[in-house]
């Protein structure tokens, strides 16, 4: 069929201008054949991401939207994109709605109507690739160089609420995705998109077989190079654990509930002191708590944490989070943060950090300050002010803790900065995803900070309220990791290491090429005309 059959045109040959597609490949497909190859392609997408894990998807998923993309450009491009890309946020994401429930208290119905209109703006983000790349089409540039730059383009730098890469999708196979310390989770990306769209283009060709199947030979080099170079940077991982200063660090994840704690606080300090004391006699050398572990309000200028809690009784340092509050009495100028801290063995306070990149609508509400009413209408979202500061925290044995708090620890950029403004030779998060219930999202928020311990090469520990808790070492692999909602005291050794990556120094140059393709394929278009040949 055709492609001036397929997209309706009745003009006459020799005035049909010369569709917008590679001479090689058949014709576009029907319209409601193309919607759902895209829908295809979004539940294939959310079936291959960290949540479900079916791994074949993972390799296979955009492929049909590329299909479908063939010979489309503008808005029937943006279209099938997003119809893709909802798809793909609601199935990965189902537990939006749920959080917004939690945070906000408005009735579920609200609240999936809510999360429908976030998974439409976040899926947006795929009718925007399917955009590029299709703006790339019209200039001759091949699928196999636009496809993986486009989808880059917009993991850079479409905004999202809860940042995640296609690459997500192999965190579970630490071979395949040590090519993040070169340029991020983006490039891990790009080889997948390379993947897909050679799929694409071998399904849509003419010719021979041979022919048809030589675009595969483009993400088989990739792989060529990325599985050996995986293989010896794990090599070398293992080989600085034996060869650097390594730490004992005990967990401590105690599964209080959202209001518990806030009700007893009591009840959550006896019951972090019983655990580490356990921790202790197991021979830990830190230990670390989760987010606002401490319910109490750490007072402005404290020295020493006995001073303040008297039954603290470690001898063990200890990373904590709690709330505190400087600013003096006046409401005016008093303000609320939220707060990693860090005792040594004599419970003297030797460093804190409070969180600067905060969760909007968890933390703060956008707006908030303007129209301080909406904290009324959302009493359950919190109004914490931002840190200034990124600074290590020194740790037992010489170590440089890079603290990291909750939501923080998924952002590959934020992270990139703090590591250039606070070197470290290991980080820790803490965090509390007990708001998500007992869903997919604190597993895929395990798989999403693996990527953060591969570019830095640093290992990495978890402390979650209600899990996942998790010790992951520079390589992306897990040493020792909890489950969910439950009470666990985990025990498990990192490596103190040094030394930066290509990604420290480099940042997602991968992203910012995609960039440069969206704006070459903004440039106008001569579009060519065929004469018909004589009658």
């Amino acid at each position: 069929m055709s492609s001036t059959a397929a997209s309706g045109d009745t003009a006459p040959r020799d005035s049909t201008p010369r569709p917008l597609t590679h001479p090689t490949v058949r014709a576009v497909l029907r319209d409601r054949h193309a919607l759902a190859l895209a829908a295809l392609s979004g539940v294939a997408y959310f079936l291959g991401f960290a949540s479900f894990e079916v791994p074949p998807f993972a390799f296979v998923s955009l492929a049909p939207l590329l299909v479908a993309l063939r010979g489309r450009q503008g808005w029937a491009a943006i279209k099938l994109g997003w119809v893709m890309g909802f798809f793909a946020i609601a199935g990965g994401f189902y537990w939006i709605a749920g959080m917004l429930k939690t945070f906000s208290g408005f009735p579920l119905p609200v609240c999936i109507l809510l999360a429908a209109l976030l998974w439409a703006a976040q899926g947006l983000q795929f009718g925007v690739m399917a955009w590029v790349m299709t703006r790339a089409d019209a200039r001759d540039v091949p699928r196999l160089v636009s496809v993986p730059l486009a989808l880059a383009a917009v993991e850079l730098a479409f905004p999202v609420l809860f940042p995640w890469y296609t690459a997500n999708s192999l965190h579970h196979v630490p071979l395949l995705i040590q090519t993040a310390d070169l340029g991020g989770p983006i490039v891990v990306s790009a080889g997948l998109a390379l993947g897909h769209a050679a799929l694409a283009e071998a399904a849509t060709r003419h010719g021979a077989w041979p022919q048809r199947l030589r675009p595969l030979l483009a993400p088989l080099a990739f792989w060529a190079f990325a599985l050996p170079y995986g293989a010896w940077r794990i090599a070398q991982v293992d080989a600085a654990a034996r060869a650097r200063p390594s730490l004992q660090v005990g967990i401590v994840q105690e599964n209080l509930g959202l209001m518990e704690k806030r009700n007893d606080p009591y009840i959550a300090l006896d019951r972090h002191l019983d655990t580490s004391r356990r921790l202790e006699a197991q021979g830990a050398e830190l230990i670390v708590w989760s987010e606002s572990a401490i319910a109490f309000r750490i007072p402005e200028g404290l020295r020493n944490i006995r001073d303040y809690i008297s039954a603290w009784d470690l001898h063990t340092p200890v990373m904590f989070g709690a709330l505190s509050v400087r600013g003096g009495d006046d409401p005016a100028t008093r303000r609320l943060y939220n707060t990693a801290f860090i005792t040594d063995a004599e419970g003297n306070l030797r460093g804190s950090y409070d969180k600067v990149y905060l969760l909007a609508f968890g933390e703060y509400i956008p707006g908030g300050e303007l129209l301080p009413w909406v904290y009324q209408v959302s009493r359950n979202s919190g109004h914490f002010s931002r840190g200034t500061t990124l600074r290590s925290m020194p740790g037992p044995r010489g170590a440089a803790v890079l603290p990291l708090i909750c939501y923080e620890d998924i952002l590959p950029r934020f992270v990139r900065d703090f590591r250039q403004s606070a070197d470290a030779s290991l980080m820790a998060v803490i965090l509390n995803d007990a708001w998500f219930g007992d869903t997919a999202e604190p597993w895929i928020h395990n798989a999403l900070s693996k990527f953060r311990a591969i570019e830095h090469r640093r290992d990495l520990v978890r402390s979650a309220n209600s899990g996942v808790s998790s010790i992951i070492d520079a390589a992306g692999r897990v040493v020792v990791q909890g489950g969910t909602f439950r009470r666990e005291a985990l025990l498990g050794r990192v490596t103190l290491r040094e030394g930066s990556t290509p990604y420290d120094l480099v940042g997602d140059w991968c992203g910012w090429a995609g960039i440069l393709l969206a704006f070459y394929g903004l440039k106008p278009v001569r579009q060519k005309s065929e004469a018909s040949p004589a009658a």
